[in-house]
């Protein structure tokens, strides 16, 4: 407070309107204003992105498994996916015994393959000095297993 009450104040009254403005019309914004006032933007169109893909995976997923779109207008982000998921592991099933019909030595192939790439996991861990001996233990026989699953 001034010692004098008829002496005024030093501070300009746009002061105040200044401190809640973060730029003046004449400067432009910082680098960290701008990102700051575009990410909400960045945000809308990144889901309006996401929720476009999901509708268009909604009708290509209910157009391949025969479905009538009208009967599931509402379906649930979550079920697309898992719909989508379960078509995909079916569509691959499909091909995989489509495969194995067409040519019979393809598992076999297949077979031979997986044990070449455990061989060379074998030499591998061999060579490292820091894995775990019970740890290399049971990654060997965890392959072993899954090579003793696949279809003769």
């Amino acid at each position: 407070m001034p010692a004098d009450p008829m002496e005024k104040s030093s501070i300009s009254p746009n002061v105040g309107a200044l401190a809640s403005t973060p730029h003046t019309p004449d400067k432009p914004k910082s680098a960290s204003e701008h990102r700051k006032s575009s990410k909400p933007i960045m945000e809308k169109r990144r889901r309006a992105r996401i929720n476009e893909s999901l509708g268009q995976l909604k009708t290509l997923i209910l157009d391949a498994l025969k479905k009538d779109s009208s009967r599931h207008s509402k379906l649930e982000k979550a079920d697309i996916l898992e719909m989508t998921v379960k078509h995909l592991r079916n569509l691959q099933r499909v091909q995989m015994t489509a495969a194995l019909t067409a040519d019979p030595t393809v598992m076999g192939k297949y077979r031979a393959g997986f044990n070449e790439c455990m061989n060379e996991v074998t030499r591998f861990l061999s060579t490292c000095e820091g894995v775990n001996a019970d740890i290399r233990s049971r990654l060997l026989g965890h392959l072993s297993s899954c090579l003793g699953h696949m279809v003769a």
